[in-house]
């Protein structure tokens, strides 16, 4: 970049020197640590709303205050009264159609002028609990530019606009407005810019006039309206006004961050370890300009670290859609907790870890439920969520586990591919036999240039090694060492006749029957209970047939004996030794997108078999 940039400056004169340095030597908020949730206050019907190139409709406004009450804010700010009809009536309407639940408090706001005080008073007439807030520039910069009034002037208004507010609420000559629990907010925009001690004068100036007390809540809104310093120099201005303060434990403190460098919710979580009571926001961070703190992501960030937020985003794909068709703002992908690709692991050293820490966990899970605790330093940890590269549990969000490994691509390892063939089909692939096929499906991304589906995993897998043709067609035509005339031998026969021999070998009884010899074999089998629910087994063969090379097969059975025949003709299939007849045999079924009914499938009485050349 040039150094003498627009206008004719250089950078440091252009853009040095704004944020206001503070001399906080003793400060105390980098030795705390956050235990508690702040007050939330959604300003996306507000604040968000104001922001959106369409505003929200009635009806749209109407739809998303039910889902920010769903999600569980108390405190939502719902409307700016003055600033058009629809305001106010949307505000009027949640009141009169009772929609507001008892312990939600509204919110709106007004500037700081008598006429849009009453109007605003005026719009949440009735409420059970309601809170009037209103707002001031706080920087010399603004207060200046935008209010075009001196210091004094600047304080004699807070003043007499506070007084007012009172008089027209707490002190109201009309019953029906007493009735109503009123709490007083004053925001201070701008003030990440202002001076420390022009923004504890306006705060003791406001606090003085409405008179603070338990019955009488005051908030002080701490704004940092347009970010321009990093999160830790937030953190001194607001514990700076928290030590300062009069009357601390009556007023409220409210942090109000935007996004514009980046840092809203690191300025939020530093804010709040200075002293804040309360935090402003969006969902999704919605917002002028970069936009307003991310509520979604503040929340669950200490959601994570084991706090309470009250807030409830247990079904966030129904929080994100909501959010996405009223705001016509899609959710970036890489948005955290909420984006498409928050837990999604591509890279196969990442795959690995993950599906390692499952394993761990459910071996953790598995102490606990049987009474043997687990321990983490000495200290019980039971099944602690602590997996490798994912901050939370997705079902905590309602997601399935396949949102975290769901395709397979050229950067994939064993790991991943092992891990959606288990969700797909049940099987546990051994470590070998997933080191093939994971060349395999990466061959398949390569080639199409793209990542592969769960699905097309899974369906890759069944027909590599041909455990759909197998299960789904019991007549095969075999091509022996020799020539001769065709044998046909059913496959039900043969399975049987394999348990009838003292080794109970598939190996034994195919090699007389095709006179081929196999050796090096290696074989595995588990049950599939747990994906199916069934007895069923499947068996995972590698062996070397005649001169053919080492090869893996994979089968379906009734028990061992059966899945471990069908192993080895998927590797005789594999290598051409056998092919599926279609006249001798009756294809009865075929592969179903569900695990559950491929697993399911058992072998047709009668008639099928193999065509043997002797």
């Amino acid at each position: 970049m040039s150094k003498i940039l627009s206008g004719g400056l250089d950078l440091a004169t252009k853009y040095g020197g704004r944020a206001p340095r503070i001399d906080l030597p003793d400060r105390q908020w980098p030795s705390k640590y956050l235990t508690k949730a702040p007050t939330w206050l959604s300003t996306d019907l507000r604040d968000g709303n104001q922001a959106l190139p369409n505003p929200m409709t009635m009806e749209q406004k109407i739809r998303y205050f039910k889902l920010l009450v769903e999600i569980g804010f108390k405190e939502i700010e719902v409307s700016f009264p003055c600033a058009s009809q629809t305001e106010y009536d949307f505000t009027r309407y949640l009141i009169e159609s009772g929609s507001v639940p008892d312990d939600v408090e509204l919110c709106v706001l007004t500037p700081c002028r008598k006429e849009t005080l009453l109007k605003a008073m005026e719009s949440v007439r009735g409420a059970k609990k309601a809170i009037l807030f209103t707002y001031l520039s706080t920087s010399d910069n603004y207060r200046e530019t935008v209010l075009g009034i001196s210091e004094e002037e600047w304080l004699e208004k807070a003043r007499v606009c506070t007084e007012y507010a009172r008089s027209i609420t707490k002190e109201s000559l009309d019953p029906e407005i007493r009735k109503t629990q009123w709490t007083f907010g004053f925001g201070f925009e701008d003030f990440a810019n202002a001076r420390p001690e022009a923004v504890l004068a306006l705060a003791e100036t406001i606090s003085a006039a409405w008179r603070p007390s338990k019955e009488s809540s005051l908030i002080i809104g701490l704004g940092s309206s347009v970010e321009s310093s990093t999160p830790n120099v937030y953190a001194d201005q607001v514990e700076y006004i928290c030590r300062n303060l009069s009357k601390r434990e009556l007023i409220t403190i409210s942090l109000h961050p935007h996004n514009d460098r980046g840092t809203g919710i690191a300025a939020c979580e530093l804010g709040c370890l200075a002293g804040a009571d309360r935090v402003e926001g969006c969902l999704f961070g919605n917002g002028e300009r970069a936009g307003n703190l991310d509520l979604v992501t503040v929340s669950l960030n200490m959601f994570t670290q084991g706090i309470d937020t009250g807030l409830d985003f247990s079904n966030i794909r129904h929080v994100r859609a909501v959010y996405e068709e009223i705001t016509g703002i899609n959710v970036h992908p890489r948005a955290p907790y909420g984006g498409d690709f928050y837990f999604r692991a591509f890279s196969g050293g990442h795959q690995d870890a993950i599906s390692k820490g499952f394993r761990k966990q459910a071996e953790a899970q598995s102490k606990v439920s049987s009474g043997v605790v687990a321990t983490t330093n000495g200290k019980p940890s039971g099944a602690a969520w602590r997996i490798p590269y994912l901050p939370m549990d997705p079902a905590d969000l309602g997601l399935p586990f396949d949102v975290v490994i769901s395709s397979v691509n050229s950067q994939s390892g064993k790991a991943g591919v092992s891990w959606l063939i288990q969700q797909r089909l049940g099987f546990l692939l051994p470590n070998e036999l997933a080191i093939e096929f994971s060349k395999v499906a990466k061959a398949q991304s390569d080639a199409l240039k793209r990542g592969l589906s769960t699905a097309e995993i899974g369906d890759i897998f069944v027909s590599t090694y041909h455990v759909d043709a197998l299960v789904g067609h019991n007549a095969l035509t075999a091509t022996g060492a020799g020539e001769g005339c065709a044998v046909e031998i059913s496959i039900k026969k043969l399975v049987e006749e394999i348990k009838s021999t003292p080794e109970r070998s598939p190996a034994k009884v195919l090699s007389r029957i095709l006179g081929l010899e196999f050796t090096d074999i290696a074989e595995s089998s588990h049950t599939l209970a747990a994906a199916t629910g069934t007895g069923e087994f499947v068996s995972y063969v590698k062996c070397t047939v005649g001169s053919s090379k080492s090869d893996w097969g994979v089968g379906i059975g009734e028990d061992d004996v059966e899945a471990a025949t069908r192993g080895f003709l998927s590797i005789l299939l594999t290598h051409g030794y056998v092919e599926l007849d279609e006249e001798l045999g009756e294809r009865w079924a075929t592969h179903n997108d569900s695990a559950v009914e491929l697993h399911a499938m058992q072998l047709k009485e009668g008639g099928a078999s193999i065509k043997v050349s002797a």
